[in-house]
């Protein structure tokens, strides 16, 4: 999800990308996770405290797939998710 929401930015204007997200995440040895539908069923449970919705999928993943997440971002304390 980070990767598309860096995308949708880039392709509107609001970033500029000079270079391959996918490739910089497998120099960094970072594991790209596909979204799914019980990802998608998760989000949909997910209590409204955070409005971004890059954000709310994200969580979402951390939560079924039981892994942390790196943010910076308060509101992801809100949920019950490890966060780095």
């Amino acid at each position: 999800m980070s990767i598309a929401e860096l995308m949708i930015k880039s392709s509107i204007g609001k970033i500029n990308i000079e270079f391959d997200p996918i490739e910089m995440a497998k120099q960094m040895q970072i594991d790209i996770l596909d979204f799914s539908g019980t990802h998608a069923m998760a989000l949909g449970k997910l209590p409204f405290h955070h409005k971004d919705p890059f954000d709310r999928m994200i969580i979402a993943q951390a939560l079924v797939n039981k892994i942390a997440l790196m943010s910076d971002d308060s509101k992801f304390s809100n949920y019950n998710c490890h966060i780095i």
